[in-house]
């Protein structure tokens, strides 16, 4: 049976405050990179982004990843080159715990008590309480602080037997002192209402936890769940700049920014800076060596380019926004030329001669359709060759094999 919104309940949408923005361009965009980044390129992103407000940063999960958490923590330490507020959390999984848990130990002490472990897949395991098994080994090497991460593939409903999985797993990281759980849409199937259900009814049965939203754009419904999660009543809010995550993506970050100014959402502690995120999604892009998005919502470096010639409903609406105007064959009408050439001080009687606007007209659609046009197809053919070319050579399971077998044979000519 699907769960229902509890009775009474009541969502908020504007003018309130949540607990925190938790970033994942770093832990989820190095996932997708096809081809990594250098840590010097990646610490520029993590001080980027603390610059722009945000104070909770997923570093990653990889095995190689808890040194570039050192690196991160000497540059906030001893160089101030990342905001003092700022956190670092470290995704562990159940299921790779142990070597990461190694390579953690080895950082120091203090360093461990200021960051925080996310421990992932807590369901991992359960009939041997793997779970309480690893917080005590973590909590021995000295780590300070802990959240959890409960994996889950939702249907279009929130079922009641999926909901108490959930819940168990709750009480399970509850016993253990973990206040801080990410709900996970591990495949991107929730949709809004659902995870208005889901919201609601967590925060009202688990009133003493603090719930965020991993949510997925398989569906291009990323931001609208995030933001379904804290209109009903999850204190975190969780995305990447310019979306990024794995597969299709995160809720965007600067987008979400937009809307909590448009809204009166306020985040404990400090603002975030929705201009210094767009800068930031940019520079993310730059760092995982991905094609931009030229059309992304706030941060596309196209979305404020507007047709002057055909009727764009914000004009007609007298909106104030900032555009740059262009103009294509579509929006050559006289009308629309006229107006150009009257704003631009010209002689309004200069303008009786219909020969006149529309020899203009002939001779910017001559430009744009006989010059433009062509320069730029071909342009774009070497942009998309470029662009294949980028996303090529990638290493490819069947890789592994044949350096496996390159290492074997350079073995058998060392003996001999």
């Amino acid at each position: 049976m699907a769960l229902q919104l509890p009775a009474g309940h009541t969502p908020r949408y504007e003018n309130f405050e949540i607990a925190g923005v938790s970033d994942e361009t770093i832990r989820e965009g190095l996932e997708r990179a096809l081809f990594g980044a250098t840590d010097e390129r990646k610490l520029q992103l993590v001080e980027a982004l603390s610059d722009a407000g945000i104070r909770d940063i997923d570093m990653g999960s990889g095995i190689n990843e808890p040194k570039f958490l050192l690196r991160c923590l000497d540059a906030q330490q001893y160089f101030g080159r990342i905001h003092p507020d700022t956190k670092f959390v470290f995704n562990l999984t159940l299921k790779s715990w142990e070597p990461i848990s190694h390579v953690l130990a080895k950082l120091p002490k203090d360093y461990l008590a200021q960051i925080q472990v996310s421990l992932g897949m807590v369901e991992f395991h359960e009939d041997e309480d793997l779970l309480t098994k690893v917080h005590g080994r973590l909590s021995e090497i000295g780590v300070g602080s802990f959240r959890s991460s409960i994996l889950n593939a939702f249907s279009t409903h929130i079922e009641e037997e999926r909901y108490e999985f959930i819940s168990r797993q709750i009480r399970r990281v509850s016993e253990l002192g973990i206040d801080l759980v990410r709900v996970n849409d591990s495949i991107g199937s929730l949709i809004p209402d659902a995870t208005a259900v889901l919201a609601a009814n967590l925060t009202r049965d688990f009133p003493t936890t603090n719930f965020y939203l991993h949510s997925h754009d398989d569906r291009g419904l990323g931001l609208a769940n995030s933001l379904a999660s804290i209109f009903n009543g999850f204190q975190i809010v969780e995305g990447g700049v310019a979306g990024f995550g794995n597969r299709a993506g995160l809720a965007n970050l600067e987008v979400l920014s937009k809307i909590f100014e448009e809204r009166g959402i306020t985040v404990k502690g400090t603002p975030l800076d929705t201009q210094k995120l767009i800068k930031v999604a940019s520079l993310a892009e730059e760092t995982f060596l991905v094609a931009p998005s030229v059309y992304r919502p706030v941060s596309g470096i196209l979305t404020e380019e507007e047709n002057a010639g055909i009727v764009n409903v914000p004009d007609f609406l007298d909106i104030e926004r900032s555009v740059r105007y262009f103009l294509n064959p579509v929006g050559l009408f006289p009308d629309t030329i006229e107006q150009i050439l009257i704003n631009a001080g010209f002689p309004q009687e200069q303008l009786t001669d219909p020969g006149f606007v529309q020899a203009i007209i002939d001779r910017l659609n001559d430009k744009l359709q006989n010059d433009l046009y062509p320069q730029k197809e071909a342009q774009y053919a070497k942009v998309m060759q470029a662009i294949n070319d980028l996303h090529s050579d990638v290493v490819r399971l069947d890789e592994v094999q044949s350096v496996a077998m390159e290492l074997l044979q350079e073995r058998v000519e060392v003996k001999a």
